[in-house]
């Protein structure tokens, strides 16, 4: 049989437990401690989103696919000067922050806050054009035209081979030379006026479902939102942390371009931070770091 050995805590023992317990709930404290953010050697690795909301806290928008953001900060400072010119002393006034950058997705939300306006939903009107080849003297459109009865169609031109516009067709009851008729969905040519294999251009207006719609009005101008950017940060520990930098006024210029060509449309912002004179704050921004 194997010798088993019990063994009961001594009074000695059990004070010297208590004290190795004791040290190592404090050495996890100052470690706990020692993983506090360390401000002084923080790394932004990236800008996750930023988010805007209206004065009744509702969202306007998300842009979460960002290039790249600056937060430029500038103040203007003067020197006093004395003798011989000497400068004695500095006068600093006039701070200002401008946020910029740019979204790899265009916003709706945020064109509408360049321009003071709201993003619309429902059916609009909008201008569409079509190539139809032409058969039995007749062509056939994809939608239903929105004109009034008897002026449908916008225009009609017969396409050259080389693509551009030829001859124009005008839009009569009947059919005749030089002129169309127009009947649920179908144009109809005089006889013998065009060939069965020719191609025309025909600009009409449809209307469009469950789409969408911003307005830049002259008279409407760029909005005033909150501002929440949202960044993940490390430190030189690689200790990974969560960093927002809050703009209680934000205003968007409407200065912006909308480059579109081979490389894509993407969205340009900037916006300034202005004091909250309503609450009376001078913050221009809090950066939370946790």
């Amino acid at each position: 049989m194997d010798n088993i050995k019990i063994s009961f805590l001594t009074d000695e023992n059990r004070n010297s437990l208590t004290d190795e317990i004791n040290n190592r709930l404090f050495m996890k404290e100052v470690n706990n401690m020692s993983t506090t953010v360390n401000t002084d050697k923080l790394i932004i690795t990236s800008v996750d989103q930023i988010t805007a909301y209206n004065n009744a806290n509702e969202l306007e928008f998300i842009m979460d696919e960002l290039q790249d953001t600056t937060i430029s900060n500038t103040q203007d400072n003067t020197d006093i000067t004395g003798k011989n010119g000497t400068p004695i002393a500095r006068l600093k006034r006039n701070k200002a922050v401008t946020i910029s950058g740019n979204n790899g997705f265009l916003v709706g939300g945020v064109i509408a806050a360049q321009t003071g306006a709201d993003v619309e939903t429902g059916s609009f009107t909008v201008r569409t054009m079509e190539i139809l080849t032409v058969a039995d003297n007749a062509v056939t459109l994809t939608n239903d035209p929105e004109g009034a009865v008897g002026a449908e169609i916008v225009a009609v031109y017969k396409r050259n081979q080389n693509g551009t516009l030829g001859t124009k067709f005008e839009q009569d009851v009947t059919a005749s030379t030089g002129k169309f008729s127009y009947t649920s969905k179908t144009i109809t040519f005089s006889a013998g006026e065009l060939e069965d294999g020719d191609q025309v251009v025909v600009f009409y207006d449809m209307e469009v479902a469950n789409a969408a719609r911003i307005s830049n009005d002259s008279n409407t101008y760029s909005k005033t939102l909150r501002l929440y950017i949202d960044v993940t940060a490390t430190d030189n520990c690689d200790n990974v942390y969560h960093g927002q930098i809050y703009c209680g006024r934000a205003d968007f210029t409407g200065n912006f371009d909308l480059s579109i060509g081979s490389d894509g449309a993407v969205q340009a912002f900037e916006a300034q931070s202005m004091r909250d004179t309503c609450s009376g704050s001078g913050t221009l921004w809090d950066f939370y770091i946790w």
